[in-house]
């Protein structure tokens, strides 16, 4: 099990090297989340919206701005094995569920960077109020953990096929609407301060994630020994 774990975060720390050297996903996240940020704070900003719709509405911009800044970027942890023609030696140097487990942890790494970085300066811009905070902040890492997952399979899937940029985002958002639509439910709860509710959406959001796992898990060698 320990060997299993190493192996895993040593894909993880290759990716995040090769990431700190040239930056293309956190610029290409970074800068996707940035300008629409700028974007929707500037064309709806705090005050544009009714109190009674605000709870719904700024929860809706939230996720839209955090899953399209995701997909800027979740793609490029299969892609860039492609691109530089080391897949075939990862392939002999690591079982397919250490791959997949060490390039799940690089999106996990990647997905809490943009949320950290997020999803305080939206709610300051926005005057996003959370009266459940923890709650709120639960309801954050188990959605980035599922989105992580969804996204890691999706993007395994397309590493190898042409036009995968436009790809990725067509096959990876029909799976993640349900996903899209339990946490805004339970973002809307959580500045409602609306206990029942949220909980209910992060249950449906572990169990979804829970799924998507184990299904990942089964399929991830047969995509990537193909």
């Amino acid at each position: 099990m320990w060997r299993w774990l190493a192996e895993a975060w040593a894909v993880t720390a290759k990716d995040l090297r090769t990431e700190f050297r040239t930056r293309v996903a956190l610029s290409s996240v970074g800068l996707f989340a940035l300008t629409t940020l700028i974007a929707v704070a500037y064309s709806v900003g705090p005050f544009r919206i009714s109190a009674e719709d605000r709870p719904f509405l700024l929860a809706v911009l939230l996720w839209i701005v955090v899953f399209f800044a995701g997909l800027a970027g979740l793609d490029r942890s299969f892609v860039k094995e492609e691109e530089s023609h080391t897949a075939p030696l990862l392939r002999l140097s690591a079982s397919p569920h250490v791959v997949w487990a060490g390039k799940l942890l690089f999106n996990l790494v990647l997905l809490a960077v943009l949320l950290a970085a997020v999803v305080p300066l939206y709610c300051v811009l926005m005057g996003y109020r959370i009266q459940l905070l923890g709650w709120f902040v639960a309801l954050l890492a188990a959605g980035g953990y599922t989105l992580a997952v969804e996204a890691t399979i999706v993007a395994a899937i397309i590493a190898r096929a042409q036009g995968r940029g436009a790809l990725f985002p067509v096959l990876a958002l029909p799976l993640l609407l349900a996903l899209l639509v339990f946490l805004i439910q339970g973002t809307t709860a959580t500045a409602e301060g609306a206990v029942a509710t949220v909980g209910a959406s992060l249950r449906a959001v572990v169990s979804l994630g829970g799924a998507m796992t184990v299904v990942s898990a089964m399929l991830f060698p047969l995509v990537w020994n193909d």
